[in-house]
């Protein structure tokens, strides 16, 4: 009975640290939602004046570039930091912080004001993963935020392909290459047992199926939408929600 009580006790104190480590990354979004708002102020609606914005329409265009080139060094370096026995965790650090950066640049410079509207949907999509990564197995996640790429790539090609086709194609291709690189990392968990650079990120029973499917699904839809136009894209949208839904009645079932 004492051995029973002592294991309810350490699972109760185990799902408190969790929780409260949901609560502080959600708390991160709502800090995230609140820079963003000062940007279109200062960036869009200009309350200093007109040197601070082009001020930071140099920087971004400059970070829209740049951006992708630090986060390819970070990832050598961290390649090679992991087969000399160093520690990866400031090259990844780095490379997440620039590549968050690199999205906002991208967008504020090339869309504007609409990339800054468009900006401020991220925080609370980013809440929505966050409770699933707390909540669901991992690899749910994963297919959740290959998905929810999927799903912004079809609503920037419905609204804003007619007047920015480069820029839409240059991301339907960016998120195609992404969706590569995922199944391959994939791949790469299936064959170390869920570990990468040495550390955990998946659980050792994992089923990278699922993963796997999203992939060829997303891109699928991704590609569709860049050939068959606009009108496609809106109805491929619902296709990915419906696919993300199946997804979330699968690990469901799967936890229970």
């Amino acid at each position: 009975m004492m051995f029973e009580k002592g294991k309810r006790a350490q699972r109760q104190s185990e799902d408190d640290k969790v929780f409260n480590r949901m609560l502080l990354w959600l708390a991160g979004a709502v800090v995230a939602e609140l820079l963003l708002l000062f940007l279109q102020k200062v960036y869009v609606e200009m309350i200093f004046d007109g040197v601070v914005a082009q001020a930071l329409s140099n920087i971004f265009r400059v970070f829209s570039v740049a951006g992708i080139v630090i986060v390819i060094a970070c990832a050598v370096w961290a390649v090679m930091n992991q087969r000399s026995g160093k520690s990866v965790t400031l090259p990844i650090i780095i490379a997440a912080v620039a590549a968050c950066l690199w999205v906002v640049s991208l967008l504020s410079y090339f869309l504007y004001a609409e990339g800054v509207r468009l900006l401020m949907l991220f925080p609370a999509a980013a809440a929505v993963l966050i409770i699933i990564f707390f909540l669901y197995q991992r690899p749910f996640f994963l297919n959740a935020l290959l998905t929810g790429g999927g799903l912004l790539a079809l609503w920037l090609h419905r609204q804003y392909y007619m007047t920015h086709p480069r820029f839409i194609t240059a991301c339907i291709i960016g998120g195609v290459v992404l969706l590569v690189l995922a199944a391959v990392l994939a791949f790469q968990l299936r064959k170390t047992d869920g570990k990468l650079f040495g550390i955990r990120v998946m659980p050792v029973d994992s089923n990278y199926m699922m993963t796997w499917i999203t992939c060829v699904v997303v891109a699928a839809a991704m590609v569709a939408a860049l050939i068959m136009g606009t009108t496609a894209a809106y109805y491929l949208l619902f296709v990915l929600v419906g696919w993300l839904f199946a997804q979330a009645v699968f690990f469901t079932v799967k936890m229970m």
